[in-house]
């Protein structure tokens, strides 16, 4: 690409996206999320950001993962891959009461673009699913498949989001139940798990020619969820100043130890180099709490909770 700027990710096609540089994509949604964009400004985004899911070619990239990708790359995506089966489908069902217990009406427009991005995002994975990783085209038998490879700390955090979900559709109008659910699925789901596992794939994938779609498909959903974490900080952020501070808080003291947990022992480059999951996850969270107006000492407090593991020596 000739053209210059600070966003090159907003504009870029389906077809620009793989060949973008790593940096523009990496620290895309920090920019966006800085500028603090409102709602409204978000759905203007989500109108100009189109992809779809079924236009990225895929039968080079069964070729590459199969064929050529080197082992432990392989093993690093087929395990990536699971994971977002499980989370993008999950997406649809947290989505859901979180829109309609949302308390104005341009967060109720804005989450419905949300819940076509989760849609469009699980088209995808369920499409790598089958025809790259070879699970069974039932959505039903293959979410089986991928939950049976997730890591314990991953379903603690399901039954947590589940236990967190279930209590604001029993009562959809509470706005404290709210701001917990959207403090658990925008800020951590979404923006300590997903956008960094996002990232870490394209990472991973940047220094190789393989698997073009593949790449494309990862770096079309890091846009995306610069969108959404957006969403959920601008939230959060009203909530700190409603005084719901101490909810988010507790929410994110539950949450944020189970998450950096998930990233203990990967890589964002999917090798034994570059900086951990758990690293980025930390910097993610800080950043995050920062922008909504809670206090370092508190994110200090959360990744504490969970001590790093050390690196065993070579």
């Amino acid at each position: 690409m000739s053209r210059w700027s600070t966003l090159l990710l907003d504009d870029a096609s389906l077809g620009e996206m793989p060949h973008l540089p790593l940096r523009d994509v990496l620290r895309h949604a920090d920019l966006v999320t800085a500028q603090q964009p409102q709602p409204r400004a978000l759905y203007e985004r989500w109108e100009k950001q189109q992809w779809s899911a079924l236009a990225i070619e895929l039968g080079p990239d069964r070729e590459d993962f199969h064929k050529r990708l080197p082992k432990a790359l392989r093993t690093v995506l087929e395990e990536s891959i699971a994971t977002f089966i499980i989370g993008e489908y999950t997406g649809l069902d947290l989505l859901a009461p979180i829109l309609t217990g949302a308390p104005e009406e341009i967060d109720h427009l804005y989450l419905g673009t949300q819940i076509a991005d989760e849609t469009r995002h699980t088209q995808l994975m369920l499409r790598l699913g089958e025809e790259i990783l070879g699970y069974d085209p039932d959505p039903a038998r293959m979410l089986v498949q991928a939950w049976n490879t997730v890591t314990p700390p991953h379903r603690d955090l399901s039954r947590l989001e589940t236990e967190v979900i279930r209590e604001l559709l029993d009562h959809p109008g509470d706005y404290r139940r709210w701001i917990r659910a959207v403090a658990l699925f925008h800020l951590i789901t979404e923006g300590v798990l997903a956008l960094v596992g996002q990232r870490a794939i394209v990472r991973a994938l940047q220094s190789t020619p393989l698997l073009q779609g593949v790449k494309a498909g990862f770096t079309a959903m890091c846009r995306d969820e610069s969108r959404h974490v957006s969403y959920g900080l601008h939230a959060l952020r009203q909530g700190v100043r409603e005084g719901y501070g101490d909810d988010i808080r507790d929410i994110i003291e539950q949450a944020g130890p189970i998450a950096l947990r998930i990233g203990e022992g990967g890589h964002g480059e999917g090798t034994s180099h570059g900086p951990t999951l758990r690293d980025l996850g930390t910097d993610s969270l800080r950043r995050q709490l920062r922008l909504i107006g809670i206090e370092d000492a508190f994110a200090d407090h959360v990744i504490g909770l969970t001590p790093a593991t050390a690196s065993p020596t070579p």
